[in-house]
């Protein structure tokens, strides 16, 4: 639930408003974007790579993290597909958004200090590897089983 609403609502924010870095008003997830954009420039930039990544986690893996919810809670078979589908997502779109950044020059977008660059930019993205790595863990370990579970079943 916590992973849709930081896709669906902080992240969808800055894909619909093109203006957030420009935003006066205080609006709190405007200033979320603005503190970001202090650890990479390309969001304030509006990168093309950036708005087309974030637009397809807030808008696609946000909602299918909502139906991942729903069927946890109500043990529904699917919800180890789409468990793994959004976790290879999330890790391949963090993978890219690394490496476009190396490609280009950390330096370029990026700042020195600690706080953005450690603690923004790495720490707050590592967590984006680390837990789409443990879910598709998660999950490879329960469809094997379940495989495994149907050789053993005798056919009449």
């Amino acid at each position: 639930m916590v992973t849709g609403i930081i896709h669906f609502v902080i992240e969808g924010t800055v894909v619909a408003n093109s203006n957030f870095y420009k935003d006066t008003t205080g609006n709190i997830l405007n200033e979320i974007w603005k503190e970001y954009a202090k650890a990479d420039s390309r969001y304030a930039t509006r990168d093309a790579f950036i708005v087309q990544m974030e637009g397809v986690t807030a808008f696609i893996w946000g909602p299918i993290c909502f139906a991942i919810v729903y069927g946890i809670l109500y043990r529904k078979a699917w919800r180890f597909t789409a468990m793994l589908l959004v976790s290879l997502g999330q890790l391949y779109g963090d993978v890219l958004y690394y490496l476009t950044c190396f490609h280009i020059g950390v330096e370029k977008h990026t700042r020195p200090e600690p706080l953005y660059f450690w603690g923004y930019f790495v720490g707050a993205n590592a967590i984006w590897i680390i837990v789409p790595i443990t879910c598709i863990i998660y999950c490879a370990r329960h469809v094997n089983a379940a495989v495994a579970a149907t050789g053993k079943v005798k056919s009449h």
